[in-house]
Protein backbone atom coordinates (compact mmCIF):
# COMPACT_ATOMS: atom_id res chain seq x y z
CA UNK A 1 0.00 0.00 0.00
CA UNK A 2 1.59 3.36 -1.33
CA UNK A 3 1.11 6.75 1.13
CA UNK A 4 0.37 9.61 0.44
CA UNK A 5 2.58 11.99 -1.74
CA UNK A 6 2.25 14.91 0.72
CA UNK A 7 3.62 12.45 3.58
CA UNK A 8 6.61 11.08 1.34
CA UNK A 9 7.64 14.25 0.35
CA UNK A 10 7.63 15.55 3.77
CA UNK A 11 9.80 12.22 5.16
CA UNK A 12 12.07 12.77 2.21
CA UNK A 13 12.46 16.82 1.84
CA UNK A 14 16.01 16.95 3.81
CA UNK A 15 16.87 14.96 0.86
CA UNK A 16 16.52 17.59 -1.65
CA UNK A 17 18.53 20.08 0.54
CA UNK A 18 21.22 17.51 1.28
CA UNK A 19 21.89 17.36 -2.52
CA UNK A 20 21.46 20.84 -2.96
CA UNK A 21 24.07 21.52 -0.27
CA UNK A 22 26.48 18.48 -1.52
CA UNK A 23 26.48 20.05 -5.05
CA UNK A 24 27.23 23.47 -3.59
CA UNK A 25 24.70 25.44 -5.88
CA UNK A 26 24.64 29.00 -4.95
CA UNK A 27 21.69 30.96 -3.70
CA UNK A 28 20.93 32.67 -6.34
CA UNK A 29 20.10 28.74 -7.98
CA UNK A 30 18.71 27.57 -4.76
CA UNK A 31 14.72 28.10 -6.20
CA UNK A 32 15.28 26.59 -9.40
CA UNK A 33 17.27 23.76 -8.08
CA UNK A 34 14.94 22.94 -5.07
CA UNK A 35 12.34 22.95 -7.76
CA UNK A 36 14.15 20.26 -9.93
CA UNK A 37 14.64 18.53 -6.21
CA UNK A 38 10.57 18.27 -6.35
CA UNK A 39 10.33 17.14 -9.55
CA UNK A 40 12.94 14.20 -8.85
CA UNK A 41 10.89 13.60 -5.70
CA UNK A 42 7.84 13.01 -7.51
CA UNK A 43 9.53 10.79 -10.34
CA UNK A 44 11.11 8.45 -7.18
CA UNK A 45 7.62 8.06 -5.79
CA UNK A 46 6.04 6.92 -9.21
CA UNK A 47 8.53 5.07 -10.47
CA UNK A 48 9.97 2.77 -7.20
CA UNK A 49 9.93 -0.53 -6.95
CA UNK A 50 10.43 -2.20 -3.26
CA UNK A 51 11.44 -5.50 -4.88
CA UNK A 52 14.66 -3.45 -6.51
CA UNK A 53 15.85 -1.51 -3.30
CA UNK A 54 16.14 0.73 -0.08
CA UNK A 55 14.29 3.58 -1.60
CA UNK A 56 16.75 5.92 0.33
CA UNK A 57 19.49 5.38 -1.68
CA UNK A 58 16.49 5.65 -5.05
CA UNK A 59 15.69 8.90 -4.03
CA UNK A 60 19.42 9.68 -3.60
CA UNK A 61 20.17 9.09 -6.89
CA UNK A 62 16.91 10.63 -8.60
CA UNK A 63 17.30 13.67 -7.06
CA UNK A 64 21.46 13.94 -7.35
CA UNK A 65 21.48 13.18 -10.93
CA UNK A 66 18.55 15.14 -11.73
CA UNK A 67 20.23 18.11 -10.11
CA UNK A 68 23.24 16.99 -12.12
CA UNK A 69 21.71 17.37 -15.42
CA UNK A 70 20.08 20.68 -14.75
CA UNK A 71 23.68 22.08 -13.74
CA UNK A 72 24.72 20.69 -17.10
CA UNK A 73 22.04 22.49 -18.88
CA UNK A 74 22.60 25.65 -17.42
CA UNK A 75 26.36 25.08 -18.57
CA UNK A 76 25.88 24.70 -22.44
CA UNK A 77 23.39 27.21 -22.22
CA UNK A 78 26.05 29.59 -20.69
CA UNK A 79 28.76 28.34 -23.41
CA UNK A 80 26.08 28.96 -26.35
CA UNK A 81 25.85 32.30 -24.75
CA UNK A 82 29.36 33.28 -24.63
CA UNK A 83 30.13 31.78 -28.09
CA UNK A 84 27.25 34.11 -29.78
CA UNK A 85 28.72 36.85 -27.68
CA UNK A 86 32.22 36.12 -29.00
CA UNK A 87 30.48 35.82 -32.68
CA UNK A 88 29.31 39.31 -32.31
CA UNK A 89 32.01 40.85 -30.94
CA UNK A 90 33.45 39.31 -34.43
CA UNK A 91 30.68 40.60 -36.57
CA UNK A 92 31.02 43.77 -35.17
CA UNK A 93 35.10 44.25 -35.71
CA UNK A 94 36.23 41.66 -37.76
CA UNK A 95 38.04 39.66 -35.38
CA UNK A 96 41.29 41.79 -36.09
CA UNK A 97 42.90 42.80 -32.83
CA UNK A 98 46.03 44.69 -32.21
CA UNK A 99 47.94 41.99 -30.21
CA UNK A 100 49.62 44.34 -27.50
CA UNK A 101 46.39 46.36 -26.88
CA UNK A 102 43.60 44.18 -27.97
CA UNK A 103 41.77 46.88 -29.45
CA UNK A 104 39.93 46.34 -32.70
CA UNK A 105 42.00 47.07 -36.01
CA UNK A 106 40.37 49.97 -37.79
CA UNK A 107 39.15 48.65 -41.51
CA UNK A 108 40.60 50.67 -43.70
CA UNK A 109 37.67 50.49 -46.22
CA UNK A 110 35.63 52.17 -43.79
CA UNK A 111 37.40 55.69 -43.02
CA UNK A 112 35.42 58.34 -45.54
CA UNK A 113 37.76 61.28 -46.62
CA UNK A 114 35.93 64.64 -46.10
CA UNK A 115 38.45 66.82 -48.93
CA UNK A 116 38.44 63.92 -51.80
CA UNK A 117 40.06 66.16 -54.13
CA UNK A 118 42.75 67.11 -51.68
CA UNK A 119 43.30 63.54 -50.42
CA UNK A 120 43.72 62.51 -54.03
CA UNK A 121 46.18 65.11 -55.37
CA UNK A 122 48.18 64.22 -52.20
CA UNK A 123 48.06 60.02 -53.09
CA UNK A 124 48.94 61.32 -57.07
CA UNK A 125 52.65 62.68 -55.51
CA UNK A 126 53.42 59.66 -53.92
CA UNK A 127 53.91 55.72 -53.84
CA UNK A 128 51.29 53.04 -52.95
CA UNK A 129 53.77 52.27 -49.29
CA UNK A 130 53.64 55.62 -48.94
CA UNK A 131 50.32 56.52 -49.21
CA UNK A 132 49.13 53.80 -46.65
CA UNK A 133 51.47 55.54 -44.18
CA UNK A 134 49.35 59.04 -44.55
CA UNK A 135 46.25 56.75 -44.58
CA UNK A 136 46.67 54.53 -41.82
CA UNK A 137 49.16 57.22 -39.62
CA UNK A 138 47.23 60.69 -40.78
CA UNK A 139 43.94 60.19 -41.72
CA UNK A 140 42.77 57.12 -39.44
CA UNK A 141 45.52 57.80 -36.45
CA UNK A 142 47.12 54.58 -35.82
CA UNK A 143 50.41 54.18 -34.41
CA UNK A 144 53.42 52.32 -36.12
CA UNK A 145 52.69 49.22 -33.97
CA UNK A 146 49.33 48.77 -35.49
CA UNK A 147 50.30 49.46 -38.92
CA UNK A 148 53.08 46.93 -38.63
CA UNK A 149 50.12 44.19 -37.88
CA UNK A 150 48.00 45.54 -40.60
CA UNK A 151 50.65 45.59 -43.39
CA UNK A 152 52.69 42.89 -41.73
CA UNK A 153 56.01 44.42 -41.82
CA UNK A 154 58.70 46.07 -39.41
CA UNK A 155 58.80 49.45 -37.59
CA UNK A 156 61.27 50.35 -39.69
CA UNK A 157 59.61 49.21 -43.03
CA UNK A 158 56.56 51.52 -41.74
CA UNK A 159 59.41 54.61 -40.53
CA UNK A 160 60.89 54.80 -43.85
CA UNK A 161 57.59 55.18 -45.95
CA UNK A 162 56.95 57.93 -43.24
CA UNK A 163 60.07 59.84 -43.68
CA UNK A 164 60.30 59.05 -47.78
CA UNK A 165 56.37 60.51 -47.64
CA UNK A 166 57.33 63.54 -45.61
CA UNK A 167 60.13 64.51 -47.83
CA UNK A 168 57.85 64.24 -50.96
CA UNK A 169 55.36 66.44 -49.26
CA UNK A 170 57.47 68.88 -48.05
CA UNK A 171 58.47 69.99 -51.78
CA UNK A 172 57.50 73.63 -51.99
CA UNK A 173 55.51 73.06 -55.41
CA UNK A 174 53.56 70.27 -53.78
CA UNK A 175 52.41 72.45 -50.58
CA UNK A 176 51.38 75.19 -52.99
CA UNK A 177 49.22 72.87 -55.04
CA UNK A 178 48.10 70.96 -51.77
CA UNK A 179 47.32 74.83 -50.50
CA UNK A 180 45.24 75.54 -53.41
CA UNK A 181 42.93 72.49 -52.92
CA UNK A 182 42.56 73.28 -48.57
Amino acid sequence: MKVDFNEFFQTHERRIYFQIQRLRIPRDLYDEFYAEGILALWQAYKRYDAEKGEIGTFINYQIRFRLIDLIRKRTREQEVLEAAVQEGIIQIDDGNRQSETGLPIVNKCGITLENEAFWEEVRKGLTPKQWKWVHYFVIANLSIKEIMEIENVSADAVKSWAREARKKLRDEEVRERLEELM
